[in-house]
């Protein structure tokens, strides 16, 4: 079975809690937050209880939650040149959390190094799982 790779790095990059993703291969992804579903309108499927009706045409897609992505930042602090820049970013992290830690990247200009090390960590991510699920990982 294929997957694309977009709509699995989605599924790990939305940044709110109680968020699942369900696939349905190579045609669309729903997203389900608060019992609230969200995508492009699947005919029969309104609820989580239909898509788990109907679970053999679905694919429930990864979720690596607030800590993955803490440690997603953390990864790229570590990568950093500079004790310095990796002390300061490090702090803003820790007392402010994810926006703090944008927040430092942003003013220190490297927004698209965060963006890139990210990209490359969530889709050996998706390549990883996929390979765990027999599927097929297509651009």
């Amino acid at each position: 079975m294929k997957i694309r790779l977009d709509d699995v790095m989605q599924s790990l990059s939305y940044p709110f809690y109680a968020a699942y993703y369900y696939y349905i291969p190579l045609e669309t992804v729903l997203m389900f937050s608060n019992g609230v579903i969200f995508g492009k309108a699947v005919h029969g499927i309104s609820s989580e209880d239909d898509v788990r009706r109907n679970s053999k045409d679905f694919i429930r897609l990864p979720e690596i939650g607030e800590e993955g992505r803490k440690k997603v930042m953390e990864g790229f602090i570590e990568s950093l040149p500079g004790d310095e820049i990796r002390r300061v970013i490090r702090k803003s992290l820790e007392s402010d959390g994810p926006k703090g830690f944008e927040s430092a990247v942003r003013s220190r200009k490297l927004i698209l190094e965060w963006y890139n090390y990210r990209d490359e960590v969530l889709m050996e991510f998706s390549r990883r799982w996929c390979e765990a699920h027999d599927l097929e990982l297509i651009r």
